[in-house]
């Protein structure tokens, strides 16, 4: 089917009568739409009737989402792939550690105080409090100023607050004479005024509160590591600076902590941003969709009320098809258990529960919970623990009772659920509307994919695989029909990803990563400095004469995958050495 013809079809299905006066907006500050607000008529249903309309569906929706999520228990049988040792779920193109990347980068994108799905409908408490997307606020916080628990002192001599405070590990055998001890985030006990305390009389403190920026990257072994790598190069940038100062004597003291946070801060912006430009995207997204947003120009469909220059602040805001919607891919790439480093495995319940919330008596982390970076990342031409492959499907572990208890009457429990249910009260596109729309402005797209432009096609594939499985979940023919022709839309990017050929859940298919690479490649380059082009080491270069009089930073690498900035970290924090291994 040609662009022009998909465009020409899309036009006729979405003309009608309604006015932008009927639309609804949405009522949570931080958050948007994709493209725009979508009229009533645009907007996810179920059963025909629109959720945000009528607020009586909602038991209806709720059991729905409930089947639906029962209905994606059942296991994938994926097509085998010609890579060598690796099992049919695994993606031996993702390592797991992108993984918790994407998680991290969520946290930097999206901080509500109320999930949407417990809140059950829209309002303040499921506000975005990101006003500026990607800047790193989920591990700086507010700065030394605005957050100094998780800033250290600097040195005896001087308490200023530059460098992200790290937590020495626990051991649980005889500690090595050497080593890094600060391989954990800081982690501290905390009096109580109801008299609670979950310490072991005489045996150990619990250390129940994480002293991190954002307590969400406590919600896990494996991204408290990831937030503590990240701290550690901080902490480093700010060495390379440090020995590069003049000696500004006492009363300079502030100046220079002030320009050093702020420099090494940017420093570590924009080798986040290569990362995500050059890695991350690459890795995830459709080959085709990658190509037109990854080029140093691209053209932005989803860019309301916003200029090429940039954000100023309090601008940005989110959409909900991204952070209800597409993001969601993440959850389905999680493993039921990881090789966490040569001492240990640790399957996805005991990975999930080791947090200073859940676990603080063994807090901080032992030997067996120090990552070994090669076990996640492709560094030395080791074997990673890989990354599931994209379809609609999670981890038995992310039904855990204990870390997503049921909430409601379905007394349903786990994170699947939570994730349709959230997209189904969040007054998103439908399907169908969202692929017209987006047919108007990118045929192109549209047109490379069966699945995106003919509705007929993509009705019987979804029934189909709706029906394919009727021990799991128990789905009424009514069901089916109304999810097949109006499906959530975190359900659907994972169909989408699943049943796209030459996909087969290795990555996103089309739409799913049309939406994402809007909103990522669109923050990037609403960044003034990261959008600025040229090398990271140029940026680099033109970042530290903004503070100093030369570049400090003239022996940083091109550093352009994850792999890269351990394997620098390791080098300028001294851990090739590392006990238990950092490589």
């Amino acid at each position: 089917m040609t662009a022009q013809k998909v465009a020409e079809a899309f036009t006729l299905q979405t003309s009608g009568a309604e006015t932008p006066d009927s639309v609804q907006p949405a009522a949570a500050p931080g958050f948007r739409h994709f493209l725009r607000t979508p009229l009533p008529s645009q907007r996810f249903r179920a059963f025909g009737i629109d959720p945000l309309e009528s607020p009586a569906l909602q038991p209806k929706l709720r059991g729905l989402m409930h089947r639906l999520s029962r209905r994606m228990d059942a296991e994938i049988r994926w097509p085998a792939l010609d890579k060598q040792s690796t099992e049919r779920w695994e993606n031996p193109f993702i390592p797991s550690g992108y993984t918790y990347l994407l998680q991290f980068v969520a946290h930097d994108l999206v901080h509500s105080s109320i999930p949407l799905s417990i809140a059950g409908t829209l309002g303040a408490g499921t506000a975005n409090a990101r006003r500026m997307p990607l800047r790193l606020e989920t591990l700086f916080g507010s700065g030394p100023v605005g957050s100094p628990h998780i800033y250290a002192l600097d040195a005896p001599n001087d308490d200023r607050r530059t460098k992200l405070r790290l937590g020495r590990m626990r051991w649980k055998e005889n500690e090595p004479a050497s080593g890094c001890p600060f391989r954990d985030i800081a982690r501290t006990r905390a009096e109580n005024v109801t008299g609670i305390d979950r310490s072991v009389a005489g045996v150990r403190v619990a250390l129940t509160e994480a002293l991190v920026a954002d307590p969400r990257n406590d919600d896990h072994a494996v991204i408290s590591q990831l937030t503590a790598l990240f701290a550690l190069l901080h902490n480093s940038l700010i060495d390379i600076i440090r020995r590069q100062e003049s000696d500004s004597g006492p009363n300079g003291q502030f100046g220079a902590a002030y320009k050093r946070f702020l420099c090494a801060r940017e420093a570590l912006t924009l080798i986040y941003h290569n990362i995500l430009r050059r890695d991350l995207m690459r890795r995830v997204l459709h080959p085709a969709i990658h190509a037109a947003y990854s080029g140093p120009r691209p053209q932005f469909i989803d860019r309301p009320e916003q200029s090429d220059e940039g954000f100023a602040i309090g601008d940005w805001e989110i959409p909900f098809e991204f952070s209800h919607g597409a993001f969601r891919f993440g959850h389905a790439m999680v493993r039921h258990e990881y090789c966490i480093n040569d001492l240990s495995i640790h399957d996805l319940n005991n990975t999930l529960e080791k947090t200073s919330v859940n676990d603080p008596v063994n807090m901080p982390l032992d030997e067996t919970w120090m990552v070994q970076w090669s076990r996640f990342f492709e560094i030395n031409d080791t074997k990673p623990n890989f990354s599931r492959r994209i379809g609609p499907y999670l981890s038995d572990g992310l039904g855990n009772e204990k870390i997503f208890p049921a909430f409601d009457a379905t007394e349903r429990v786990g994170l699947l659920y939570r994730d349709l249910l959230g997209a189904g009260i969040a007054g998103m596109w439908s399907v169908d509307a969202l692929i017209a729309e987006i047919a108007t402005k990118r045929p192109h797209f549209i047109a490379m994919s069966r699945l995106l432009f003919d509705r007929d096609y993509r009705v019987s594939q979804l029934r189909e695989w709706l029906a394919a499985a009727p021990a799991y979940g128990a789905l009424t023919a009514e069901d089916i029909e109304t999810l097949s022709n109006d499906p959530p839309l975190p359900f659907f990017i994972l169909f989408e990803a699943m049943w796209q050929p030459q996909a087969e859940g290795l990555r996103l298919g089309p739409l799913g990563s049309i939406i994402v690479s809007e909103v990522i490649f669109g923050a990037l380059a609403g960044d003034p400095r990261s959008s600025s082009g040229g090398s990271l080491t140029d940026q680099l270069a033109d970042l530290s004469r903004e503070y100093y009089p030369t570049n400090f930073f003239e022996d940083i690498p091109d550093i352009s995958s994850m792999a890269q900035l351990v394997e620098f970290t390791s080098e300028i924090a001294e851990l090739q050495q590392a006990v238990p291994a950092f490589l």
